[in-house]
């Protein structure tokens, strides 16, 4: 079975995106329609993860790390926990770099071949920091059009971009160390002897 004739199965990681699903409402409930609005992302962004067919793990984690920073908006926790939003940058910058180095990948748009491994850090980091750029004129363009609530600001602005990068080429290279490992084991005999090329 494909990736793409399993998306009408229930996954055991669906849970959470019910649960994501109803925090819109509640979200409203709490902090009205921006929190919704930022809830609503989370919850694409988990759909994409469930698209993606990621691994249980980076499923899991993925939903808790969007669903959470969401979350932390709606309950205004940035403004009260030093840090918290440049770790939630990082750590979001961090899913969405898993998230679209994958799709790249499935769609033929990135180098699979090991010698691509550059050209796959250079375009995921770019890739992210552009989705960082997005999510920054969104909350500029809430602040100007709908509530003075949403905070911005230059330093903030400048901050939020450079950890969604930082956590995005972090989560890459890991990405990248962790599979060349792997080809490492996998061209390796049973008595862990190289085999001879």
């Amino acid at each position: 079975m494909s990736w793409l004739e399993g998306q009408d199965r229930w996954l055991a990681t669906d849970w959470l995106r019910v649960a994501i699903a109803v925090s819109v409402p509640a979200a409203y409930l709490v902090a009205g329609g921006p929190a919704a609005a930022a809830m609503l992302l989370a919850l694409g962004g988990t759909m994409a993860l469930r698209f993606a067919r990621m691994s249980v793990p980076a499923d899991v984690v993925g939903q808790a790390v969007l669903g959470g920073s969401a979350w932390f908006a709606a309950i205004g926790a940035y403004q009260v926990v030093p840090g918290l939003d440049v770790a939630s940058h990082l750590a979001s910058g961090a899913v969405l770099a898993l998230l679209t180095r994958t799709i790249l990948l499935r769609s033929g748009l990135l180098p699979a071949e090991p010698g691509g491994r550059a050209a796959r850090v250079l375009h995921v980091t770019t890739a992210v920091a552009m989705l960082g750029l997005l999510w920054e004129l969104g909350e500029w363009a809430g602040h100007a059009l709908i509530t003075p609530d949403i905070g911005v600001g230059y330093e903030d602005t400048l901050t939020d971009l450079v950890a969604d990068a930082i956590g995005a080429l972090i989560a890459v290279i890991a990405v990248e160390a962790g599979e060349r490992r792997e080809r490492g084991r996998a061209t390796a005999d049973p008595a862990g002897e190289l085999r001879e090329r």
